[in-house]
């Protein structure tokens, strides 16, 4: 076995906590071996302002992590036991759990209040239908609202007036030693919580005996037990989407009981059943209470949920049928192919740049360990936040920033990955230009002697750091690397040769150069090309080819906005 075991988790704070507690209970077994956390995004944590209940949440948090097990990138996967599907990808299974802590949700309030106290004049922030449904049921004149984000998040929205509780996982918050939010652990009577919450997962490879062995020795058998009979109870009802259902159970000795429940959205059509019997029994006990409840009506409660297709019709998109091809880089904080494909196109991948990890020199190291020296950090980009984040992970196996460090970002999309790790930004820039950003700064907070710290990739110029740097100490670290790739995807230039696609997306003069390397000119005189800014087209018309069409905005959402333009007036 190799001598450094990768352990594999999101990059939440709460994620975080539970791969660290994995980390911590595996050396304490086995003290001869390295064990490294890495951080993997997954298409949950990109999703931030959609609903749940629209995009399904089984798998949305654990995909991008099994695949790092396929490519051996990582040997394990750290989850919450409830994200995880019922039904595991072929060649990936549940090694083992921890012993499973606070099962309850727990309501969350900055004045201490229950939920006894709660009334129609309260706002009541969750993410889950199942919450959603059971707290109707406790009274129907509620007032309820969507929220997403780590726990961080929700808590500082909630502050900000946003709504006036929240509910969710009360684990979550104990393992962050947040208590002191929780005003209320509701019990079960009232909430049922979802099926295995409280409990960390650990996923490994099938055929990996080496890490089966190590992951089992820290297992905990009775949540093993429990959980299992809960994800029995849930694949029997088909629970792979976001519905309102739940359960929990009980181990005394050798009994098993659990108890069970399906409802409508609105709680008004609500069924719930306890069962009983040996624990050597649990997983057939749970079956067939959901069966007794399918039977009872709750087919037909789930059938008119899922009929409510929450999506418009997809031939009646604005781009269905409609084929475009991005040379975007594949990275986490890419919201193109959500935005086109929610208007009805399909969108092929044909990267013509790559993004990887920097690596850092020892002097950026030394400033990525002690951050408590400076006033600013300065994020750029998306991909800024997420490398400098996996950075200080790596050389510090923590996310935490200092409290007296501010952070400036440019613009919403960098703010919102920087909330991804728990923060909010003290400066939020409107200015992409880097002498334009750097006056806005100057103009907004007019820094003296201030230790300003850049987090940047390695073709970012130093406009930023000289304008600062006027009366400040600049620092700056390359945490990303923009560079070619080796290679384009075959078919993918076939179907570009053959003329069976209606734009091709170029989103930087890297992406058309890169993209012109690989092709011959007389290819390149037929493209039909979409760019994304007026900076792209220029590079492509002076190497003398003309976009079909240019976005005005030099973002997603402005070349997507482009598209649909430029097909309205086709």
């Amino acid at each position: 076995m190799e001598q450094t075991i990768r352990i594999g988790t999101r990059g939440s704070q709460l994620a975080l906590y539970q791969a660290n507690v994995v980390k911590e209970e595996l050396t304490k077994k086995f003290p001869e071996l390295q064990f490294q956390i890495v951080v993997i995004k997954t298409k949950g944590d990109k999703i931030l302002d959609v609903p749940l209940s629209k995009i399904g949440d089984k798998g949305l948090f654990t995909k991008e992590l099994e695949v790092a097990m396929f490519d051996n990138e990582i040997d394990m996967a750290v989850h919450s036991l409830k994200d995880l599907p019922t039904r595991f990808p072929e060649g990936v299974l549940l090694g083992a759990v921890l012993k499973r802590g606070e099962v309850r949700d727990a309501l969350i309030s900055s004045t201490k209040r229950r939920l006894s106290d709660l009334t129609a004049a309260d706002i009541i922030a969750t993410s889950s239908l199942r919450r959603k449904a059971q707290l109707l049921r406790y009274n129907k004149d509620f007032n309820i609202v969507e929220i997403r984000g780590n726990v961080n998040t929700r808590i500082r929205k909630m502050e900000e007036g946003y709504c006036t509780v929240m509910m969710m996982a009360g684990a979550g918050l104990q393992r962050l030693g947040m208590d002191n939010y929780i005003s209320e652990l509701i019990p079960e009577n009232i909430v049922i919580p979802a099926c295995s919450q409280g409990a960390i997962a650990i996923e490994i490879r099938e055929n990996d005996p080496a890490i089966a062995s190590l992951v089992s020795a820290i297992n905990d058998e009775a949540t093993l037990i429990a959980t299992d009979a809960e994800r029995a109870f849930l694949r029997t009802l088909e629970g792979g989407c976001q519905i309102p259902v739940g359960s929990y159970s009980k181990i005394e000795g050798s009994s098993f009981e659990i108890t069970g429940f399906i409802s409508s959205i609105n709680g008004e059509d609500f069924l719930k059943e306890t069962a009983k019997g040996h624990v050597c029994q649990a997983v057939d006990i749970s079956v067939k209470l959901a069966e007794t409840l399918l039977d009872k009506g709750g087919r037909e409660i789930l059938k008119a949920i899922r009929l409510d297709d929450p999506f418009e019709r997809k031939n009646e998109l604005p781009l269905y049928g409609k084929t475009f091809i991005s040379t975007r880089a594949i990275e986490t904080g890419d919201t193109l192919p959500d935005l086109l494909t929610a208007q009805g196109a399909t969108l092929l991948s044909l990267p013509m740049i790559e993004i990887k990890q920097g690596r850092l020199k020892p002097a950026e190291i030394h400033q990525i360990k002690e951050l408590e020296k400076y006033n600013w950090l300065f994020f750029t980009s998306r991909n800024g936040v997420a490398h400098f984040f996996k950075q200080l992970i790596d050389e510090t196996g923590s996310s935490e920033l200092p409290s007296s460090l501010r952070v400036a970002v440019v613009g919403a999309k960098t703010a919102s990955e920087l909330e991804y790790y728990g923060y909010k930004p003290t400066f939020t820039g409107t200015e992409h230009g880097s002498a334009e950003l750097a006056a806005e700064f100057v103009r907004i907070h007019n820094p003296l002697d201030q230790k300003i710290l850049l987090s940047l990739g390695n073709l970012a110029d130093d406009t930023l750091k000289h304008q600062l740097g006027i009366v400040n100490q600049v620092d700056r670290i390359n945490v990303y690397e923009t560079c070619q790739p080796s290679s384009a995807d075959p078919m993918v230039i076939k179907r570009i040769s053959d003329g069976s696609y209606d734009l091709i997306l170029f989103t930087s003069p890297s992406t058309f150069s890169h993209f012109a390397s690989f092709v011959d000119t007389n290819l390149l005189g037929k493209l039909k090309i979409g760019s994304i800014g007026n900076t792209t087209s220029r590079a492509i018309m002076e190497a003398g080819y003309e976009p079909l069409m240019t976005a005005k905005m030099s973002h997603t959402e402005g070349l997507t906005e482009a598209i649909l333009q430029y097909y309205k007036q086709q």
